[in-house]
């Protein structure tokens, strides 16, 4: 179908309402000024044309105008690579972290704490403050005497673990304090995670199972269960630097292989096995049956023999 003439395009006419009602963005971004005369830089004052050719920038001249006219250091907008994003800092609590790293320890997503501080202009504690969009990590817990949502253990200076896992192990029964203190534990290097002093030593507690002998998980679910400093644990389970000295043995047991002075240190139910402390013990390696084999005479000693009497003597 022909269109009358003089007769507007429709199609034209609502791209040019729509150009005409949306804003230009770019307006009042750009300081070109700044991208022109002398800049200087490194001590040093130049062209913009002479800091494009020069070996330490990092891109194009038009990326460094861009840069310059967008407000950047004029450092910065020669040397950061294209692709390189500034790494967004903030110190909270005597800890400084990046804003992932916030995210993490928070539980707070990582685009909702970029929101509140860039779009809606809050301040990295007011960010914090608004806590995390779900439910579960605004629980409160009691530890250290005080009673805050979880999210805020997550950021408390005392907190050596993320929002995420303090949360699984109050789930899993821990004790909140130890939950919030003690650091997550790599399993492929030795002496990591949480020291804990006893006996004037510091070590982890991985550490601590291998020097007594116990395994770090009955020493941590006596500390759990029992509210017990590390020394109290591993003394209630008969561990003690002289103990250690002393002849003794970590057995596993049926309960009828218990014998007096026996300690039991931990018991597994669905196998009847229970671990037990037993001093001055030697156990030998079990040995095959094998058959009686028959002594040979003794050899008699060197030298001369007694002369035998005669019969008829």
């Amino acid at each position: 179908m022909t269109r009358p003439p003089n007769t507007p395009n429709p199609e034209t006419t609502a791209a040019g309402a729509a150009a005409a009602r949306a804003p230009d963005t770019r307006i009042g971004r750009y300081d070109w000024e700044k991208a022109r005369g002398p800049i200087a830089a490194f001590g040093e004052s130049k062209s913009l044309g002479a800091w494009a050719n020069d070996p330490r920038c990092q891109v194009k001249k038009e990326a460094v105008r861009t840069r310059l006219a967008l407000g950047w250091d004029p450092e910065e907008a020669v040397t950061r690579p294209k692709h390189e994003l500034p790494t967004l800092q903030f110190t909270f609590g005597e800890k400084t972290l990046t804003l992932r790293g916030w995210a993490e320890q928070s539980g707070i997503k990582y685009h909702t704490l970029y929101g509140r501080i860039h779009t809606q202009g809050l301040s990295f504690e007011e960010a914090l403050d608004k806590g995390p969009d779900g439910e579960h990590f605004m629980v409160p817990v009691t530890a250290f005497g005080e009673t805050k949502p979880l999210y805020r253990w997550g950021v408390d200076p005392r907190a050596n673990a993320s929002t995420s896992t303090i949360r699984k192990r109050i789930k899993a029964g821990w004790n909140p304090q130890i939950a919030i203190t003690e650091e997550p534990e790599n399993r492929s290097t030795l002496g990591t995670g949480q020291p804990y002093s006893a006996w004037g030593q510091q070590m982890s507690l991985p550490d601590w199972g291998r020097l007594s002998g116990i395994p770090e998980e009955v020493i941590r679910g006596r500390m759990h269960g029992h509210e017990l400093t590390l020394e109290s644990a591993l003394h209630s389970l008969g561990w003690t630097p002289e103990a250690s000295a002393t002849a003794t043995s970590l057995l596993t047991v049926q309960v009828h292989q218990l014998q007096p002075g026996d300690l039991i240190v931990s018991t597994e139910a669905s196998s009847g096995e229970i671990t037990v402390r037993r001093h001055h013990v030697d156990t030998p390696a079990p040995q095959r049956a094998s058959r009686p084999v028959a002594r040979k005479p003794a050899t008699p000693p060197l030298g001369p023999r007694p002369a035998r009497r005669s019969a008829g003597r």
